[in-house]
């Protein structure tokens, strides 16, 4: 990030810091607020009922549903972490622009968790892909050779390894 790319407190300009302060700026932070709000409560609730809806099931206890889950674990955190954080740091900007210490922490606890959580649904999107791939490629095979142990661990060092190269990263930002 280069210097003119920065406007204050070391947030970048892209973040679209508030430049007036007149109704139109207040109304638009508050449409801002009014739909991140409920979206937020929404994608936490909503992929926690397919969590506990996938746990509870047995009959769905299979593979892809494993990734399934996986997929709507990092959507509840993307919903309970990285939405109310930027929604804080919105209002932070708004409201109090001279207080650049806790807006910039806040903006690379932001930075952090959606490059995380966006990470982690990526590398499950693509998962589940080669997953899909390879049951509709080898339907005999999968079946005899995917098993849900394998997901589970296959999950969890996808996980992992997206944790280390966040922490190896996150110095960067």
């Amino acid at each position: 990030m280069t210097d003119n790319e920065t406007l204050s407190c070391g947030v970048p300009e892209w973040f679209g810091i508030p430049m007036r302060d007149d109704s139109a700026a207040r109304i638009n932070e508050a449409l801002v607020a009014a739909v991140n709000i409920p979206f937020s409560v929404f994608a936490f609730l909503s992929n926690l009922a397919i969590i506990v809806t996938i746990i509870k099931t047995p009959s769905l206890q299979r593979p892809c549903n494993t990734l399934l889950c996986s997929l709507a674990a990092t959507d509840c955190l993307t919903g309970i972490t990285a939405q109310p954080i930027f929604l804080a740091l919105r209002l932070a900007l708004y409201h109090d622009p001279s207080a650049c210490s806790y807006q910039y922490e806040l903006y690379k606890a932001f930075y952090f968790t959606i490059m995380l959580t966006s990470g982690w649904s990526f590398v499950f999107l693509t998962v589940i892909s080669f997953d899909r791939h390879y049951a509709l490629s080898r339907p005999l095979v999968y079946r005899t050779n995917v098993t849900n142990k394998g997901i589970l661990f296959l999950c969890l060092a996808y996980s992992g390894n997206c944790i280390c190269n966040m922490i190896r990263w996150g110095d960067t930002v």
